[in-house]
């Protein structure tokens, strides 16, 4: 049974030729202190005047082998799979992925299970021919240097689908691919200013594009993420998953920041299904409130104009289309838009969606009479406040309604547990799923717009 899996895998490689890689003229691969071989952007030509911008092209590149993840029928792992096809191919594919690093899990339970699949693979590929045994040992270190190769240097090529319940975008794993001239040039980082997108259509084809939302200035290196990210797991988790599989210990400014709480996250995803539970009752308000709060939580952890932030603001604003705040939605989904066009795969669902709502739903007509933005009631919301006795005062005003919510002995426990401010403005999260009486519920409603006595009295104190 293994020799006919190692059979498959080795004949099922089809690539005859490394194709060409298209590198951008403003970017240029240099040595850097500590990092090794780097890709820059130039200090040359026209990049050394403004840089990349977001959603430049630095690189396109073509894999070098792959093996679907998908339908493709093999009980080989994927890594095993993709360096057999490249340890048995054609003498042009090994000598283009030659000199990658070969040292993918360092520890010695990882180069042991290496050395084990080597020696049984290439016993199980002689079909009983006799081998001598120096040639035996070469075979078996060459396959054992692949495996490495693969498990430091391959990349999971991902699609966009969308998930049957709650139409949620799920990014699906659909191939192992390796392209070499990435792997060769462009490190690593938590907060990286590229990314990758995939063209699933056009032969798996890679691109390397500028994420940064102010763009890479000249002589700054472009990174990207190997797999964990600031935004994805703690410094602690991260790191040690990037020394168990690639061997270094990063050292990026992300990682560089020692007192760290992640707590953000967890407190998203609750809110995040407090969000659907209303949604799914009809509470839509509560929904909005609930879904605008974990979008502020995922602020703090997510760096600007990631395109996650981008799809938070394409749910919340289905969500607030259904609450009835139309001209809400339609900033949110115009915001959505500008950050995922230049990055976003072809027929992306949520730029699609978005763009179509921006056709639907009318531009706000600003009163030349009246300023456009958040009116003052009474007392001045954060995203207003312009001094720090203007924050003081919204702040003042934000434990009042705290005060005045939990007063109730009515409460429940859930309610207490994620009770937060909306963004900025006040709003408490879970007023409408309060079992207030309406008296206490006007009271608290004062005191979130700032016209309770309490509020003002705080504001006339200042």
């Amino acid at each position: 049974a293994l020799g006919g899996l190692a059979k498959s895998a080795c004949t099922a490689i089809v690539e005859s030729a490394p194709k060409p890689c298209c590198l951008a003229p403003g970017v240029e691969i240099a040595p850097l202190p500590g990092r090794g071989r780097s890709l820059l952007v130039s200090l040359r030509g026209e990049a050394r005047l403004s840089g990349l911008k977001r959603g430049s092209q630095v690189l396109r590149e073509y894999p070098l082998a792959s093996v679907p993840l998908t339908g493709g029928g093999s009980s080989l792992h994927p890594e095993t799979a993709l360096a057999l096809r490249l340890w048995s191919g054609a003498a042009e594919l090994r000598h283009a992925a030659a000199d990658l690093l070969d040292h993918g899990g360092r520890d010695a339970s990882s180069r042991l299970r290496r050395a084990v699949v080597a020696v049984m693979f290439v016993m199980a590929s002689s079909e009983g021919v006799y081998e001598a045994g120096a040639e035996s040992v070469t075979r078996s270190e060459s396959l054992f240097c692949w495996l490495g190769r693969v498990r430091v240097n391959c990349v999971a090529v991902t699609s966009l689908s969308e998930q049957s319940e709650g139409n949620e975008l799920e990014v699906a794993k659909v191939a192992l691919a390796l392209y070499p001239e990435l792997a060769k040039s462009v490190n690593h980082s938590c907060r990286p200013n590229c990314l990758l997108r995939f063209d699933p259509e056009d032969g798996l084809a890679l691109e390397l594009l500028v994420s940064a939302p102010g763009g890479v200035p000249p002589g700054e290196e472009i990174t990207i993420s190997y797999g964990p990210t600031a935004a994805s797991l703690p410094r602690q988790e991260r790191r040690a998953a990037l020394l168990a599989q690639y061997g270094f210990e990063c050292g990026c400014p992300a990682c560089a920041i020692l007192d760290e709480d992640f707590s953000w996250r967890s407190k998203a995803a609750a809110l995040d299904e407090r969000a659907k539970v209303a949604a799914g009752r009809g509470s839509w308000r509560e929904a909005a409130t609930a879904s605008s709060a974990a979008l502020a939580l995922l602020r703090q952890g997510f760096a600007e104009g990631d395109l996650e932030l981008a799809r938070e603001e394409c749910k919340l604003a289905g969500i607030l289309l259904q609450a009835g705040d139309a001209a809400r939605a339609r900033t949110l989904w115009a915001s959505a838009a500008a950050a995922l066009a230049p990055l976003a795969p072809r027929g992306d669902p949520d730029l699609e969606e978005a763009k179509e709502m921006l056709k639907r739903l009318p531009e706000p007509k600003l009163d030349s009479k009246e300023p456009a933005g958040p009116k003052s009631q009474g007392t001045v919301p954060f995203a207003a406040a312009a001094s720090h006795g203007d924050v003081g005062q919204a702040l003042n005003c934000l434990r009042a309604v705290l005060e005045a919510s939990s007063a109730s002995a009515f409460i429940s426990k859930d309610a207490q547990e994620t009770t937060v401010s909306d963004s900025f403005d006040g709003v408490v999260l879970g007023l409408e799923g309060l079992n207030l009486t309406p008296a206490e519920r006007e009271r608290v409603m004062q005191v979130a717009q700032g016209t309770s006595p309490k509020c003002e009295r705080t504001a006339n104190a200042r």
